[in-house]
């Protein structure tokens, strides 16, 4: 069966979006499928390029010239979406050969119109991997009002190329939910189907009595509470709980370290700046090579999410977390996937928006050993059952292989 990909980014750049798609892309290459990969030559933070043409893990992969501004700015991502889409285009037009399946993600968003014609053109059938709903992220930027007719004429778009898919793959049920109520119920029984992500199986609990050199290295004693967030701090995500609960436990409570980078960083670095008796400090992003050291040097982990972005976005960072068998402190709504797995877990603790009683509570039971490991070890035991990267890559595979089967009998 012939398999084409379509996404701006792919390995060996960063975009978390890329890596895994790669790893369904050799997944399904391991399966003895001809896959191949259109992407863009530029790269997710910008500055790089990348070969024009390779061929690794059994993937083909062709990246197109297109601009590679990056993420320094709305006018150069842009050009950069322009510039992809215009090229995209072209290519998927003209190319000689003639997939059975074409997958397309969402970056740039609504590449799944042209998934959906390249398909129709070629004969083949259109699936769709969903990452972001748009325009509902607008709106939860703020860029677009529900009432506005940009924000109705982008619902027109998700709906056409919706309607162009015969599978539509989300990374939770809320998000499952979300995508078939632009439907009406209009889609077919089965055709959306809710696949969570995976971590990176080099994330791997920390051997039992060996001491993490980074907590010495960060001046980290071993008896400290030490609550970390990892990752980008970007708008659909919550700071002011953390921040406020931190200068509640003062000088006498626990490290709050928040590593990584994103839109609001600068915005938590002035709240924490006025809060002098509160523990804060941050960190910059750390290599991949040394994320797992990174995310075990902490004792709990915060994860939060804005209601307003419920069912929009699911980022991966729980998953990994899981993995490592830490348990997570999680402030946002409760209709969304972080929480549900928490709670269906017993993983950690979900804090409502605004409940600074219950996020001292939660901090409170969190200082008692035996009992974040006791959670840690409910995370690690919910990854390996629904977070598993074989696992959940063979899911998509299947689902693959039926579009596929289906072109094939025709």
């Amino acid at each position: 069966m012939r398999v084409l990909l379509l996404n701006q980014f792919y390995p060996p750049d960063i975009a978390p979006t890329g890596r895994v798609l790669h790893d369904l892309g050799r997944a399904l290459a391991l399966r003895g499928h001809d896959v191949q990969v259109i992407c863009s030559r530029g790269s997710y933070e910008g500055g790089q390029r990348f070969a024009a043409h390779e061929t690794f893990d059994g993937v083909t992969v062709h990246r197109l010239p297109a601009f590679g501004f990056g993420r320094r700015g709305f006018a150069g991502k842009l050009a950069d979406y322009a510039s992809f889409y215009t090229l995209l285009a072209t290519r998927l037009l003209f190319m000689h050969w003639h997939p059975d399946v074409i997958l397309s993600l969402t970056t740039p968003p609504y590449l799944g119109l042209l998934g959906k014609y390249a398909a129709a053109w070629h004969r083949g059938r259109h699936l769709h991997w969903i990452m972001d709903i748009y325009p509902d992220v607008m709106n939860a930027h703020g860029m677009a009002s529900r009432n506005g007719l940009l924000y109705r004429g982008l619902q027109t778009l998700t709906r056409r190329q919706l309607e162009g898919a015969t599978l539509a793959i989300t990374l939770g049920p809320c998000m499952a939910e979300r995508v078939a109520s632009y439907m009406n119920g209009d889609l077919p029984v089965g055709t959306i189907q809710a696949v969570p992500l995976w971590g990176d199986p080099a994330l791997v609990p920390w051997p039992v009595g060996q001491p993490n050199p980074l907590r010495e290295q960060r001046g980290w004693g071993e008896e400290e509470l030490v609550l970390m967030y990892s990752g980008n701090m970007g708008l659909g995500h919550r700071f002011e709980e953390f921040v406020a609960g931190a200068a509640r436990l003062g000088s006498s409570g626990p490290r709050w370290v928040f590593v990584g980078g994103g839109k609001r960083r600068s915005e938590l670095e002035a709240l924490a700046l006025a809060k002098p008796s509160a523990r804060i400090e941050f960190l910059p992003y750390v290599p991949r090579e040394h994320l797992c050291a990174s995310l075990c040097s902490a004792d709990l982990h915060l994860v939060s999410l804005d209601s307003a972005w419920q069912g929009l976005m699911v980022p991966s960072k729980l998953q990994e977390i899981f993995a490592l068998g830490k348990p997570v402190l999680f402030v946002g709504g409760r209709k969304n996937e972080i929480a549900a797995w928490i709670e269906e877990s017993g993983g950690g603790w979900c804090v409502a928006e605004n409940d600074i009683e219950g996020l001292l509570a939660a901090i409170s039971q969190a200082g008692n050993r035996d009992e974040r490991e006791r959670r840690g070890r409910a995370a690690l035991a919910f990854a390996r059952a629904h977070f598993d990267m074989r696992k959940n890559c063979d899911r998509l595979v299947r689902a693959i292989e039926d579009n596929g089967a289906i072109v094939s009998s025709q």
